[in-house]
C-alpha cells in the first residue's frame, strides 16, 4: 500500500509538469513556427520555404490528434456537421468580412499615409506571394480558398477544440478563454508587423481584432458544443481579408 501511494505521490509533479509542457507547446509553437518562416526565412529559397511551412504547420495540426488518441489513449472522433452556431458564426463573420474588405478597399485609395502604408504592404506581399509562385490569379485563388476553408477549419479545431479545451480543465471558461485567445493574437502580431510595421497602430489594432474574434468563435464554441459555427465564421472573415490581395494583383 505504502509504495503504491509514494508511486502516485511521486507521479503527480510529473504529470503537472507534462501538462504544462503540452500547454506551454500549444500556446506559444504557433508563434515560434510564424516567427521562423515569416520574419527568420524570409529570403530562402521558394522550396525551402515550402517545405518549412508544410512540416511546421503537420507539426502544429497534427499534434492535438497524436497526443489525445496515443498519449492520453482518449476516444477521439470527427463529429458530424450539425448547424447548432452556425447562424451567429455566419453573421458575425460576414459582418467583419464585410468591414475588413470595404475599409481596406478605403484605405488602398484613400490618399496620403493611408495610402503610402497599404502601397508598402502590397510591396510585402507580392514578394512573398511571388517567392512562392503564387503572385497570379490561379495560384492566388487556391491559396484564398485553402485558408478560408482547410486552415479556418484546423484552426479551430487547434484553439478552440484543443487549446482551450486543456485549458478549461482546471480553469474557468473566461480565464481560459482569455489565455486561449490571447495567445492566438500573439502569433498574428507577428504576421502583421511583417507588413504594416511593429510601432504601427493598425498592427495592435488589427492583432487586438483577431483576439475579440477568437473570443467570439469561444463563445460560439461554448453555446453549440461545435466548432462548425466558428469555422464558418473564421473561414468568411479570411476571405475577407484573402478577397483584399485580389485587388493587389498585378
Amino acid at each position: 500500500m505504502n509504495d503504491t501511494a509514494n508511486e502516485v505521490s511521486q507521479s503527480a509533479p510529473k504529470k503537472r509538469l507534462g501538462g504544462a509542457l503540452v500547454i506551454i507547446y500549444t500556446l506559444f509553437y504557433p508563434t515560434l513556427l510564424t516567427w521562423l518562416y515569416f520574419v527568420l526565412g524570409k529570403g530562402l529559397d521558394p522550396n525551402v520555404s515550402k517545405a518549412c511551412y508544410v512540416v511546421g504547420k503537420a507539426l502544429q495540426f497534427g499534434f492535438p490528434v497524436v497526443f489525445v488518441a496515443l498519449i492520453l489513449k482518449e476516444r477521439w472522433l470527427v463529429r458530424r456537421f450539425n448547424f447548432r452556431g452556425v447562424l451567429p458564426g455566419f453573421l458575425f463573420g460576414l459582418v467583419v468580412a464585410l468591414a475588413i474588405f470595404f475599409s481596406g478597399r478605403y484605405c488602398m485609395n484613400a490618399g496620403g499615409s493611408l495610402e503610402a502604408l497599404f502601397d508598402r504592404l502590397r510591396g510585402e506581399l507580392m514578394g512573398r506571394l511571388e517567392g512562392f509562385g503564387m503572385a497570379s490569379i490561379g495560384p492566388y485563388a487556391f491559396l484564398f480558398c485553402f485558408y478560408s476553408i482547410v486552415h479556418s477549419g484546423l484552426e479551430e479545431y487547434y484553439w478552440r477544440w484543443f487549446a482551450f479545451g486543456r485549458l478549461a480543465k482546471n480553469r474557468s471558461w473566461l480565464r481560459a478563454a482569455l489565455i486561449t485567445n490571447g495567445a492566438f493574437m500573439l502569433h498574428h502580431v507577428v504576421l502583421l508587423g511583417v507588413y504594416f510595421g511593429y510601432a504601427n497602430f493598425l498592427t495592435w489594432f488589427c492583432s487586438f481584432g483577431v483576439a475579440v474574434g477568437g473570443f467570439v468563435w469561444q463563445a460560439i464554441y461554448k453555446r453549440s458544443d461545435s466548432i462548425y459555427g466558428a469555422w464558418i465564421s473564421h473561414g468568411l472573415i479570411d476571405a475577407g481579408i484573402f478577397a483584399l490581395g485580389f485587388l493587389m494583383l498585378p
